[in-house]
């Protein structure tokens, strides 16, 4: 009878996760498309999706990432300014740390932590310390570095000292992967912020080979 039991709620569960990855892989595959090309409609209806996954299975990380970043795509569409826009920040937010309830050793998790409370605070202490176990969970990882990069570039007015020295590091850990560096220079057009990088890599060594390529000559020259 147990034996019975057990195998009813074993494949009960089963099916419960194959319906979920079904939903999750629904969303992602929306998500394949050029950013340009996708419509509100498609995005709207990926985030649909994705919560019926996290309805069947709501202590699966990535799909707390991939709901997180579904929102911050549709509020990238939407183009929303100051008005109703700390609201979804704070559910990307939520998201967000709903993933690293269950998964804490995502670096790239904690660096989108990073980016979305510093649109709401600024460069405060707690986007300093989501630096930090960003970088306690990946330190050689690039796509956390661009994400200090960024934030620094964002917030370069208000940046406090430890956050500028960040940078530096940063900047400098980022250089070495050579031809994925464009990415940075990408960002820091998106910002407008194109002559404080040109003029952070102006000077030392360790740019130099940054200087001599393709993107350097098309961004800073």
């Amino acid at each position: 009878m147990i034996f019975s039991l057990l195998t009813i709620l074993i494949s009960y569960q089963s099916i419960q996760s194959m319906r979920a990855n079904t939903w999750y892989f629904n969303a992602l595959n929306t998500l394949k498309q050029p950013f340009s090309i996708i419509s509100l409609t498609e995005l709207e209806l990926a985030d649909d999706a994705i919560k019926l996954a996290l309805k069947l299975e709501p202590t699966q990380a990535h799909y707390w990432q991939l709901s997180a970043y579904v929102k911050m795509l549709i509020l990238s569409k939407n183009n929303q300014q100051h008005t109703g826009s700390y609201l979804h920040y704070e559910q990307v937010e939520q998201r967000l740390q709903n993933s690293l309830k269950y998964r804490q050793t995502w670096a790239e998790t904690w660096i989108e932590l990073a980016k979305v409370v510093s649109y709401q605070q600024g460069p405060s202490d707690q986007v300093y310390n989501y630096i930090q176990k960003a970088k306690k969970t990946g330190p050689y990882n690039f796509n956390v570095q661009v994400g200090v990069i960024q934030i620094a570039l964002t917030n370069w007015k208000r940046l406090p000292d430890k956050l500028k020295a960040q940078y530096v590091r940063e900047l400098k850990l980022a250089a070495k992967y050579h031809y994925r560096f464009y990415k940075v220079f990408e960002i820091a057009d998106d910002l407008n912020k194109l002559p404080l990088l040109c003029l952070s890599l102006k000077f030392g060594s360790e740019f130099a080979h940054v200087r001599s390529s393709n993107s350097y000559r098309e961004y800073c020259l």
